[in-house]
């Protein structure tokens, strides 16, 4: 009851600033003309009638795309900052970006390639001491959770000289601190998007190596805890044919994820991780109809970032000259 009654006063001003800002997000309507417009010209004159428009006026190729919904996205946050009664659950949303920051740099540090090379403004951590601070080796300064995950990485790195032992170090670290800062709201909605958020991970790692005929041992060592997905389970059919995994989940809701990810017996992950996307938004949907309270502002994050990708899809594909249908194909669902 003490709950009920300091929801309105906690969230009701953030609440109400976000609905006015959900009836100016792109819609179905605007999506189809976007994809239908016949070039990138034709895509920014639509964006004009948005808040997107004024970021695209200069733009001509994909990297100036990528920038320009790189610092709409960081307005966004902005405008959370300026509303969210509640800091610690932006840091929760921004620290993703900085763990992302913190493989890019990793990787650039080994001399690794990595198709994750753009830095991200929406973190945290303040990019040249970090930079500096991973050159030289001396993390002390590093706030935690990212300190002890560095230390660990770089650690891992060093034994096997393997990249991929950047990404698990910094993707279980992550989760971590994600599931532990949603246990701390006590929401089960919270709570249970990060746990289910989990176990598409997992899913695709597993999927992923038995594509790659990896050993067992590999997705033992990759896979997150804190899902609500049994780990041994998937341990154990890892050598079973795909049918048997799609089997073992067809009483969850991702049985549809991975059977539709599973084109002619070969695993797509384009496809899988445009599927993922598709859950997560409808996961949100029902948060829309909640009055006041966390769920509609962690579900307003999730929604603008997805449309963004929805975004980069369009224009990326009109760009390098996709078709209509073949970008259709590729758009994630929309939460309005």
């Amino acid at each position: 009851m003490l709950n009920a009654l300091r929801d309105p006063l906690k969230y009701g001003f953030a609440v109400g600033r976000i609905k006015v800002r959900e009836t100016k997000m792109l819609g179905l309507n605007r999506i189809d003309r976007l994809v239908s417009a016949s070039n990138f010209a034709d895509q920014k004159r639509i964006l004009a009638e948005t808040d997107y428009g004024s970021f695209f006026q200069e733009a001509t190729t994909p990297e100036d795309v990528e920038k320009a919904l790189n610092d709409y996205l960081a307005i966004v946050y902005e405008f959370l900052e300026e509303v969210y009664p509640d800091k610690q659950i932006l840091s929760y949303f921004r620290s993703r970006y900085d763990f992302h920051n913190l493989k890019v740099l990793l990787k650039a540090k080994y001399g690794e390639k990595t198709a994750e090379q753009i830095w991200s403004k929406l973190g945290m951590l303040e990019t040249e001491e970090v930079k500096k601070a991973i050159e030289e080796g001396e993390l002390e300064g590093i706030a935690e959770p990212y300190r002890s995950a560095l230390y660990e990485a770089m650690e891992r790195f060093e034994q096997d000289k393997n990249s991929q032992q950047i990404d698990i170090v910094l993707d279980k670290a992550l989760y971590k601190h994600l599931y532990e800062a949603a246990k701390k709201q006590k929401n089960k909605f919270f709570t249970g998007f990060v746990r289910s958020s989990i176990d598409l991970v997992n899913l695709k790692v597993f999927l992923r190596a038995k594509s790659l005929n990896r050993e067992s041992k590999f997705i033992e060592d990759a896979f997150l805890d804190r899902g609500f997905l049994e780990k041994e389970k998937l341990v154990s059919i890892y050598y079973d044919s795909l049918d048997i995994a799609v089997n073992m989940l067809k009483e969850t809701s991702y049985a549809a994820i991975v059977q539709e990810s599973i084109v002619g017996q070969e695993f797509d992950p384009d496809l899988f991780d445009k599927k993922v996307d598709d859950f997560l938004v409808r996961y949100l949907q029902p948060a829309k109809y909640i009055p006041v309270g966390l769920e509609p502002l962690i579900s307003y994050i999730i929604a603008k970032e997805n449309e963004v990708k929805v975004l980069r899809v369009i224009l990326i594909g009109k760009l390098s000259g996709l078709s209509a249908q073949t970008i259709k194909e590729r758009v994630r669902v929309q939460y309005v």
